[in-house]
């Protein structure tokens, strides 16, 4: 369990999703409060990333009894030190149980702005809608719900996946043994079927030490749904949607190159 530091309150308020709790040990040195001097957040008024300081007074400790950092509210506000006009204001739930603190955000403004992955959102296009909930429900500490989505995202997607792996067989020799696996498959058949036969035609420099990232993609997305908590599958969701852009940037990025080549060996 990570130690309750400034480094992860900063990263915490940074990047957190709402209504998500995360569980950290105390300091060998107890805390008085979840205030740290600064965090690093894009500024609407200055038109890019800035730090941002807690300006407001903060009156000394001088003749007063110390007091750590008890279960309750924390309202914790930062400027913009460049234009200071511009403020983000957290609003943290803690509870402190021993040598235990959990914390959540139940409020952020102005409200994190959602991230979209370019390269999924046009592959995913067909089902834009289900792509934006499972966005949102990341945004919100729905993790669960996240997984939901984006399982439903690949089984429907998985003919397009196959699409651009026959792009990279010989299309022309129809007697292809994974030809006429995708073939069949494109009828009706399991979805652990289609995976098993999607991964025999990925390219070898996709499968890292044999391993099958479609059905690691997929195996993941299932256990999140049946198995994991929202926390759990927050925390691999970023990767997980990274290995999805990159399977299908690599595959989308060759077929375009290929017919580029094409192109250019026919007009020679």
């Amino acid at each position: 369990m990570e130690v309750l530091s400034d480094e992860i309150i900063k990263n915490f308020l940074e990047n957190a999703s709402l209504y998500s709790w995360k569980t950290f040990s105390q300091p060998k040195k107890l805390r008085t409060s979840l205030w740290i001097s600064e965090i690093d957040e894009f500024c609407e008024v200055c038109e890019q990333a800035r730090p941002f300081h807690d300006l407001r007074p903060r009156g000394g400790l001088s003749g007063r009894n110390i007091e750590y950092l008890k279960s309750g509210t924390s309202c914790l506000i930062y400027t913009c030190v460049s234009c200071k006009n511009e403020s983000h204001t957290f609003l943290v739930e803690q509870i402190v149980n021993d040598d235990i603190v959990k914390v959540q955000k139940y409020g952020q403004r102005p409200r994190k702005k959602i991230e979209r992955d370019s390269k999924l959102q046009k592959f995913f296009k067909q089902d834009a809608e289900y792509y934006e909930k499972a966005l949102i429900s990341l945004n919100n500490g729905y993790g669960i719900a996240a997984f939901a989505y984006f399982r439903r995202i690949v089984e429907l997607n998985i003919s397009n996946l196959l699409d651009l792996l026959v792009s990279d067989l010989n299309t022309e020799d129809t007697e292809n043994p994974i030809n006429l696996a995708i073939a069949e498959l494109r009828k009706e058949s399991p979805m652990s079927d289609k995976i098993k036969v999607a991964n025999k035609a990925l390219p070898e420099y996709l499968k890292p030490e044999g391993l099958n990232p479609l059905g690691k993609i997929y195996s993941l997305l299932s256990e999140g749904v049946h198995s994991l908590t929202d926390e759990e599958c927050l925390d691999k969701a970023e990767s997980l949607q990274a290995c999805l852009s990159f399977l299908i940037t690599e595959l989308a990025s060759r077929r375009r190159n290929r017919d580029k080549f094409k192109k250019m060996v026919g007009a020679l």
